[in-house]
């Protein structure tokens, strides 16, 4: 298990904090989970385009074939996510504990897809091999965490104790990848474009990546804030 500096831990605990606590700050959620599923779709979409710049190169027709169907799926997954999570944010009380359940078979659906892509794949070349895992690795490490989130949310909705759900959710959470805690939206464009941007030593490979960065906020935002935003 990869160890976090002091300060990504502390970082990451107020990720936590501002994500699960609903039944006193609903909204504070939403828009969390909003924020970081609208940079997940994209960067799902730019894995099925990377592979279509090396078919016939070190990726094969088949697998490029096999790597849109499971890329789109998870894109329209993610779609349908962020839907549900707008709805359950206009939704009242008695309405929540279904929204949350769909948007839990969701993210489940999701995992499942990009959980059985990569041992489906016959890619030879080491270094693109090595690649598209990472950048699977890094999509699904999040969708996970969010999966791990659902639950305290359901709790914390019933219960009425935000907080103290968190919380016992945090202590009780097994050290491995379904209980780690959800990145923000900044710090997963940061950890995607890091992965998906090491260089390789192989010049197709990296030069299809050079271009594939995904961005936290849209254009038209990055322009007015004259580069502040990224």
């Amino acid at each position: 298990m990869r160890k976090r500096s002091g300060l990504g831990r502390f970082g990451l605990a107020l990720v936590l904090s501002g994500t699960m606590i609903l039944a006193g700050c609903s909204t504070n959620w939403v828009q969390e989970a909003e924020q970081i599923v609208a940079v997940m779709i994209p960067g799902a979409a730019n894995l099925v385009t990377l592979i279509a710049m090396l078919e016939g190169k070190t990726v094969s027709a088949a697998d490029l074939a096999m790597l849109q169907s499971a890329g789109t799926q998870a894109g329209s997954d993610m779609q349908l996510i962020q839907s549900l999570i707008a709805a359950y944010d206009k939704a009242d009380a008695a309405t929540k504990p279904a929204i949350l359940s769909q948007i839990q078979s969701a993210l489940n659906a999701v995992q499942a897809n990009l959980q059985g892509l990569l041992p489906a794949l016959h890619i030879k070349d080491m270094a693109t091999q090595t690649k598209v895992a990472a950048v699977v690795g890094i999509l699904l490490s999040e969708v996970q965490s969010l999966a791990a989130v659902v639950p305290a949310v359901q709790g914390a909705g019933v219960s009425g104790q935000g907080p103290a759900v968190a919380r016992r959710s945090k202590a009780s959470s097994p050290a491995g990848g379904k209980g780690k805690i959800p990145l923000s939206a900044q710090e997963f464009v940061k950890s995607y474009n890091a992965t998906l941007t090491a260089k390789t030593g192989n010049a197709d490979l990296d030069g299809a990546t050079s271009g594939l960065q995904i961005h936290e906020h849209g254009a038209a935002a990055r322009w007015a804030s004259m580069g502040l935003l990224k």
